[in-house]
């Protein structure tokens, strides 16, 4: 499996203004489409799958001081290839709990996984749970400000830890 660093490209890093899921799924959806990293099915399944089987991560257990974040995905079909799409969220967005599906939580990062091999999903998500739960990481992640220095951290963070 590659490591979870080579998932990570600076083109699909992003600092979004969007103030509801269907916001930002519809932008970043309309990104990929356009890049040809999904196809047209995409958004709507993506916000379908959500809804059914919610993402959102509450991070207040792990620490206060970090925000929590969301792990969207949707079926491999939808995919054309292998990346985390991170989106860092100028304004907090509401999600399901992932473990509680009743309770929403505000979400201020989303870390997508566009996958188009179901048998890697499970490694990509072992190693993002290990990434977000790193309080240290998550509080230099919340000072960084525009994507270039986003996306090395993130690459050069999961490279050095062996996040894979």
């Amino acid at each position: 499996m590659e490591g979870l660093a080579s998932l990570f490209s600076e083109d699909l890093v992003f600092i979004e203004n969007a103030k509801t899921q269907e916001e930002i799924f519809t932008t970043i959806g309309k990104r990929l489409l356009n890049r040809g990293i999904v196809n047209e099915g995409f958004t709507e399944a993506i916000m379908e799958r959500e809804e059914n089987y919610p993402t959102g991560l509450d991070l207040r257990p792990v620490s206060d001081e970090i925000p929590s974040a969301a792990i969207p995905h949707t079926e491999v079909e939808y995919c054309n290839s292998k990346h985390v799409v991170f989106v860092k969220l100028n304004n907090e967005i509401k999600f399901k709990n992932m473990i509680s599906p009743d309770n929403e939580i505000l979400v201020k990062y989303l870390f997508m996984i566009i996958n188009n091999d179901a048998d890697n999903q499970t490694n990509v998500l072992s190693g993002l749970m290990s990434f977000m739960t790193n309080v240290e990481r998550m509080k230099e992640l919340e000072t960084l400000t525009n994507e270039k220095e986003i996306y090395e951290f993130l690459y050069q963070t999961t490279m050095e830890k062996g996040e894979n």
